[in-house]
């Protein structure tokens, strides 16, 4: 899809001078940076199977019992540094 954006003339020279830097299109360079913002603004969810545990008020009486073990894999080891 097709749509225009318009940025000020100190925003349109500097998007100019750093596609030239990095050989990118403008194009390329505003759906890279619209793609990013949206990775960390977008409303982040539970995994589905975690939420159908939670919805159930007896989940251990469930035919597939979550594994909460392997959800362990997803954390950093121990010994990588601080996690804040």
């Amino acid at each position: 899809m097709n749509f225009s954006v318009h940025f000020d003339d100190e925003t349109i020279a500097r998007l100019n001078r750093a596609v030239a830097r990095v050989g990118l299109t403008r194009n390329r360079v505003i759906s890279l940076a619209v793609q990013d913002w949206l990775a960390r603004n977008e409303e982040k969810d539970w995994p589905q199977a975690l939420k159908n545990h939670f919805s159930n008020p007896a989940p251990e009486l469930a035919e597939d019992t979550l594994d909460f073990q392997a959800w362990r894999e997803a954390l950093p080891a121990e010994d990588a540094g601080p996690r804040w």
